[in-house]
């Protein structure tokens, strides 16, 4: 997952998003970017695995790693 930040009055006004991997990735992907569009940059790296799951209504236990992969990701500025 790699994440591109377009950043406006020190809020994040778009971001964007390239994943390789399995539907649940892309999904995670996406919704990150979606909770992270209008937050302040420390604000989004407060994001975590638990609350992206839930806003997806969900994963499959199996695909749980997914949601740490983007809130990790989103987190540390990768």
């Amino acid at each position: 997952m790699t994440f591109y930040i377009k950043v406006k009055d020190n809020r994040l006004e778009d971001v964007k998003y390239k994943t390789f991997g399995c539907g649940a990735a892309i999904a995670v992907s996406s919704m990150v970017s979606e909770l992270a569009k209008g937050k302040t940059l420390e604000e989004a790296m407060e994001i975590q695995p638990k609350s992206v799951a839930e806003e997806l209504h969900g994963l499959p236990q199996n695909k749980f790693h997914c949601s740490n992969l983007g809130a990790t990701g989103a987190a540390s500025g990768n």
